[in-house]
């Protein structure tokens, strides 16, 4: 095994063991998780990637992470690490071209409506996907959705992220990922407009906080405009560069669990194109 990446936030210590699963080992630190991942994960701000990691195979319970200032330890493997392995999870905007953006958005939208899981929320831009939905349990899924997004574009934002939060099944639930994508795009806009949106994303965020510790870790992240590297990458793609790139980096980040990345889309496209009641 190497080590292909180490993010940006993660600091020298000792952390417990949280969980595992086949492509990630999850480790406490205080109210978020370091994860020891596989590429296929990829990088993260708080993700320490390596090449043929089994989580499942390779963990033991009973062994926690340590990180000193060049090695990272687990069990008994030792992977020793340069600044040149770090994982840079923010966006530095320079130069950038709205019309491009906007039509870059465009294109996010249409692979969210033509490509994403059938069971994702891309039913808000697209109503015809409901019925991927059976009645019963989904349809009220849905329609608790509707209600959440609602009450966010009509000036209720906090009011919605209530009735998103924890809304749906997994290890994130959709409510939540929708959130998170709400939260990466205020932090956009913020870099785009020039404005505070602070106060607001730390509302959202303390709203937004529930029982899920996986859940709570990538929503502070995303308040904080820390992005894994798919996210950070659609971003990219929709700054600067062309239609293609866009829907690679989007086919990238909708391949992310049965529908969290697409989930996590749908909220930081309505955020960024100003459907939220944020002004």
């Amino acid at each position: 095994m190497t080590l292909l990446s180490i993010g940006d936030q993660i600091k020298e210590g000792t952390y417990p063991f949280h969980s595992r699963f086949r492509h990630a080992a999850n480790f406490w630190c205080e109210k978020q998780l370091i994860s020891v991942v596989s590429e296929e994960i990829g990088d993260g701000p708080l993700n320490i990637v390596v090449r043929d990691f089994d989580g499942q195979s390779t963990t033991s319970e009973s062994a926690p992470l340590m990180i000193t200032a060049n090695t990272v330890i687990l069990g008994n493997n030792h992977f020793d690490f340069t600044d040149n392995d770090y994982y840079r999870s923010t966006v530095a905007l320079d130069s950038w071209d709205p019309r491009l953006f906007q039509h870059n958005l465009s294109v996010l939208a249409e692979e969210l409506r033509t490509a994403s899981s059938p069971k994702s929320l891309a039913f808000l831009l697209d109503e015809h996907r409901t019925a991927n939905f059976r009645p019963g349990f989904e349809r009220a899924f849905t329609d608790q959705i509707r209600r959440g997004v609602y009450q966010m574009m009509n000036g209720h934002l906090l009011d919605g992220v209530r009735t998103l939060r924890g809304c749906g099944l997994g290890l994130t639930p959709s409510g939540d990922d929708f959130i998170a994508g709400l939260l990466i795009g205020l932090n956009l806009l913020q870099q785009l407009r020039g404005q505070d949106y602070q106060k607001i994303a730390d509302g959202v965020f303390r709203t937004a906080r529930g029982g899920n510790t996986f859940s709570n870790s990538f929503l502070d992240l995303a308040r904080r405009g820390l992005l894994f590297g798919r996210m950070k990458d659609l971003v990219i793609a929709l700054m600067h560069e062309s239609e293609e790139m866009v829907r690679k980096s989007a086919a990238r980040l909708m391949a992310i669990g049965g529908s969290s990345g697409a989930d996590l889309g749908t909220g930081f496209l309505l955020t960024v194109r100003g459907q939220m009641g944020v002004s």
